[in-house]
């Protein structure tokens, strides 16, 4: 899949950055300040998601390092930066069982996206059932993400595929629970309810 803000921005770098605002006021005033912070220094800030517990994640589109870094600045009276990373860096490699280990750490994180990148990193690299497991759990990454988004029924879609594709013939992948895993998307299904959770 493209992403039309990358072409847009080609010549910029792009980060992602994960704020916690320090007071619970409105998300949309938050994401505001920060869109203009961002323009004042001429980036911009896109794609915004929310935690269940109120904090921005969004990609950064700076000319530069240094950029990036005065928006952080700009935005830490306000909000703790959780954390930031360069998506233009090259990941460094990972053993499979290392990459699976790294994309649950994510997902309980709430850093569905990062994860979803992560396993799609292995799934490239997998054949058969195992290449159809790995799809389901990124389908699972995609849905929290929609939900991040503000899309619950979107979300909702993603993760009614994601359940068709959760069969393993054991009960663990990687030291993984799968049936866990199910059982869990399965009840969310039924409740009509995203609930999140620790994998």
């Amino acid at each position: 899949m493209v992403d039309i803000h990358v072409n847009a921005h080609a010549t910029r770098l792009r980060f992602l950055a994960r704020f916690a605002p320090q007071n619970k006021g409105s998300e949309e005033s938050f994401l505001k300040i920060v869109r203009i912070l961002a323009e004042n220094l001429g980036s911009s800030a896109r794609n915004p998601k929310w935690t269940s517990y109120g904090a921005l994640e969004i990609d950064v589109f700076a000319k530069g390092e240094a950029d990036f870094q005065t928006l952080l600045a700009a935005v830490e009276p306000m909000a703790k930066v959780e954390f930031t990373r360069n998506l233009d860096e090259v990941p460094k490699h990972l053993e499979e069982g290392q990459a699976i280990e790294l994309a649950i750490s994510y997902f309980n994180q709430e850093r569905y996206w990062e994860s979803h990148e992560i396993l799609e990193s292995v799934w490239r690299i997998t054949k058969g059932d195992e290449k159809e497991l790995l799809q389901g759990m990124i389908l699972v990454d995609a849905a929290f993400a929609h939900v991040q988004k503000k899309e619950p029924d979107v979300a909702m879609g993603v993760l009614r595929r994601a359940v068709k594709q959760l069969e393993w013939k054991e009960r663990y992948y990687h030291g993984v629970d799968i049936q866990a895993i199910r059982e869990k998307a399965r009840k969310i299904i039924d409740d009509g309810k995203f609930e999140i959770s620790r994998i």
